[in-house]
């Protein structure tokens, strides 16, 4: 994770072992050529106070910041221009020497850095003196003695500081001009000057002084020394927080985990200032280190734990902590953000791409086909059944059904195809570098047989199968446009029986626009261009109308459109519900004049769609026809594809009508989902036999054996069971033989308007009804 540390290059070594072997050799002469070892009483008092006050002023430093660690000017150089004063130059340098050698061996810095430290003191130290000897003999009080002092420490700042700033340049490979000039330094000396003078002042109090009050100058030296350490401290601090605010703004912009990486690890050197990185492994017992967790697992920002110019190893640990804290954060807003992704981009129940992911692949498939040439295919799924799973069983049991649909349809694809949950039980497949049309085709039918196995749910077996529209790209095709024409050419294969799939074709898109066109034409006319008309329903065994069926015409313009041509339009736009009501509302209204015009009460047939039973308000309208409709019954038809669904929702609202006083018929039955079961527990008082059994019924014996098992089944359940389709005598007559008393059809009266109806009931009602052969009627 980390890149190796920079080594110190071999010019850096050798001018640092130059700086230490010269400090070292001075101090030695120094050490060997001084009066100690005549051990008077100021020799031997330089040596005891020196070397301890020498070693503790060096623990007070004053640091210039330096990218690398910043340089140290020590104060404890005051010490030399008091025993400079005190002692003499030469006394001075071999226990400024030794006081050195003591501060820097007692250290902890690195080996190299503290012989550095070392011999670049003793140098500083032997030319601050030569120059203070050779403008003074610093032995008695005078302007003259304390320029003489006042250029020396100068001269050792100089000295310190330029030779520092040169192994600093030279180590980190920086121009030593820009090291030299670096802020600060003229500051620093004017402190630097200050500061020494309290070592003349000190040897000023004891020329002339008793000893004791050289006490009094502890006071100042270490009101200094403290302040010079809180001044440190707090610029670190300050430097501190600013480089952690610089990290947390940085990572907050951040979009990418490599980003983040690299931003702490700038941020760490900028904070710890001296080798920090970024590592997998923890740090080893000679480092600092603390850890941030990352989303895929733990890293390290780690540093040295040796003390450094810049801070004390805790304060670097706790730096590290807080950056560790803003990276931790920051990773987690990037796992947060990379989730909230995930969701807006999968579906949260299957896991598998949604709607607006799937359109982006497509969209990027489109564009590489046509670079290179190939071809692309989407298939568009819609389950069959789903909701009748999702009522039965509940919404958990419906979760389990699509993820189990999810996972089959996965493993039918291969990996490189895409598969997709688009929304309820609607999924969409995305293949690439398709062949031949033929692989399409193959994949639908191995989706069509894996979805037709039986699913494990709530403990039953249920199968569900699937439509699937396929659409093959064309070079002008995008996402949505290929996508599209798979809906509709799933729309196609549903029409066509379910259980299927269809392959679009160009004419789709046209009858689609004329569908849409039929829809709008029909949502401006549904208020004024519809029209109800009225077929009779005949009692057989005592010709007469015994009711008559409501069925809605569409007046556009001179063109009387048939329901044929609009219902599926009005069903699948949702306008069947304003339709449905707009057509019950009118049968109300015209009820009374078809009753007067019949001479007795009727039941009036009112065709009712599957979207009815789910509006809350149809119940209402119902209970409102029921009482306006007085003697007369209400009959509410509805084909067989709206009561098997099994849906208790809509079992529910059929009971609810029957208990309003509605009649419930089943309309065409036989030729959808006819069974008995559902006959067994909803309250359906009628059947009404479809037209294709009884067109045959007088030439076809298994047409007539047919009608007549529906018709025992209707007795035995004790239903009523009208005949529809009659257009013949022989018809009548073998309905009547096999006990069938109620039929509809042309041979009676086609759907006519409401004044043609109320002529038709009136002849009915008085005896000049339209012969038909064998009839009583006249």
């Amino acid at each position: 994770m980390s890149a190796p540390a920079e080594r110190k290059g071999a010019l850096s070594w050798v001018f640092d072992a130059v700086v230490a072997v010269s400090g070292l050799v001075i101090g030695m002469l120094a050490i060997l050529e001084s009066e100690l070892s005549n051990l008077g009483d100021r020799p031997v008092l330089a040596l005891v106070l020196g070397v301890p006050v020498i070693v503790l002023m060096a623990r007070f430093p004053l640091v210039l910041p330096r990218a690398a660690g910043g340089i140290e000017v020590g104060f404890d150089s005051a010490v030399l221009v008091f025993l400079a004063c005190f002692a003499g130059p030469g006394t001075a340098l071999a226990v400024w020497a030794l006081g050195q050698t003591a501060s820097q061996l007692t250290g902890h810095k690195r080996i190299h850095v503290r012989f550095f430290n070392m011999g670049l003191g003793i140098l500083a130290g032997a030319v601050a003196l030569w120059t203070m000897a050779s403008l003074d003999a610093l032995k008695l009080t005078s302007p003259r003695e304390l320029m003489a002092v006042g250029l020396g420490c100068a001269v050792y700042f100089m000295v310190d500081y330029v030779l520092s700033a040169i192994s600093i340049a030279i180590e980190e490979r920086s121009p030593i001009l820009d090291s030299l000039l670096h802020g600060g330094g003229l500051v620093a000396l004017g402190i630097f000057v200050s500061i020494d003078s309290l070592g003349y002042l000190g040897a000023l109090v004891a020329r002339g002084l008793p000893g004791w009050a050289s006490i009094l100058l502890a006071v100042p030296v270490l009101t200094i020394l403290v302040a010079t350490r809180a001044i440190s401290r707090g610029t670190e601090h300050r430097r501190r927080l600013a480089a952690l605010f610089d990290a947390a703004a940085a990572a907050q912009g951040l979009q990418s985990r490599a980003e983040l990486l690299e931003v702490l690890r700038s941020h760490a050197r900028t904070v710890v200032l001296n080798g920090a990185d970024l590592h997998e492994a923890a740090p080893t017992d000679r480092e600092i280190g603390a850890r941030v967790r990352t989303d895929d697992g733990v890293l390290w920002l780690v540093a040295p734990a040796r003390d450094r110019a810049r801070a004390s190893v805790e304060a670097d640990q706790k730096a590290l902590e807080a950056l560790s804290t803003v990276g931790e954060q920051a990773f987690a807003r990037l796992i947060l953000v990379g989730e909230m992704d995930r969701l807006a981009r999968h579906d949260s129940l299957t896991g598998l791409p949604n709607r607006t992911l799937f359109l982006d692949r497509v969209e990027h498939a489109v564009a590489r086909s046509r670079r290179q040439g190939t071809s692309i295919a989407v298939l568009f799924l819609d389950l069959d059944g789903f909701k009748a799973v999702n009522d039965r069983f509940g919404h958990a049991a419906g979760d389990d059904l699509l993820n189990t649909v999810a996972q089959r349809l996965v493993s039918c694809v291969r990996e490189a195809d895409s598969v997709a949950r688009l929304g309820g039980d609607e999924f969409a497949v995305l293949l690439e570098d398709v062949g031949r049309p033929e692989d399409v085709e193959e994949l639908a039918g191995r989706i069509l047989a894996a979805l037709r196995s039986e699913i494990v749910i709530a403990g039953h077996d249920v199968v569900v199968g699937t439509s699937i529209g396929v659409a093959i790209a064309a070079p002008d095709d995008d996402a949505s446009g290929l996508l599209r024409d798979a809906d509709m050419a799933m729309y196609r294969a549903k029409a066509l029986g379910k259980d299927r799939f269809f392959v679009y074709q160009p004419s789709l898109r046209e009858e689609n626009i004329r569908r849409l066109e039929l829809i709008e034409a029909l949502r401006r006319g549904i208020a004024e261009e519809l029209v109800v008309h009225y077929q009779p329903v005949v009692d057989l065994e005592n010709d007469r109308i015994d009711g008559v069926e409501a069925l809605v015409r569409w007046q556009r313009g001179d063109t009387l459109v048939l329901p044929d041509a609009f219902i599926h339009a009005a069903e699948e736009s949702g306008l069947i519900v304003e339709l449905g009501e707009r057509v019950l509302a009118q049968v109300v209204a015209d009820a009374q004049i078809l009753v007067e015009a019949a001479g007795h009460p009727l039941n009036i047939g009112v065709n009712m769609s599957a979207h009815q039973l789910r509006e809350p308000s149809f119940a209402d309208a119902v209970r409102r026809a029921v009482a306006a409709l007085g003697d007369s019954r209400l009959v509410l038809e509805m084909t067989e594809t709206v009561v098997v669904q099994d849906d208790e929702e809509s079992a529910a609202m059929l009971r609810q009508l029957k208990a309003l006083g509605a009649m419930l018929a089943i309309d065409d039955f036989g030729v959808g989902f006819s069974s008995i079961g559902y006959l067994q527990h909803l309250p359906v008082d009628i059947i009404k036999i479809d037209r294709t059994f009884t067109r045959d019924i007088d030439s076809d014996p298994r047409a007539a054996a047919l009608v007549e098992a529906i018709l025992l089944m209707g007795s035995a359940l004790n239903l009523s069971v009208v005949a529809e389709g009659i257009e013949r005598q022989t018809q009548v007559q073998r309905l009547r033989g096999s006990g069938c008393l109620i039929g509809q059809g042309f041979l009676f009266a086609s759907a006519e308007p409401l004044s043609v109806a109320v002529g038709t009931l009136r002849d009915w009602a008085i005896g000049r009804a339209a012969p038909y052969a064998g009839s009583s009627v006249v």
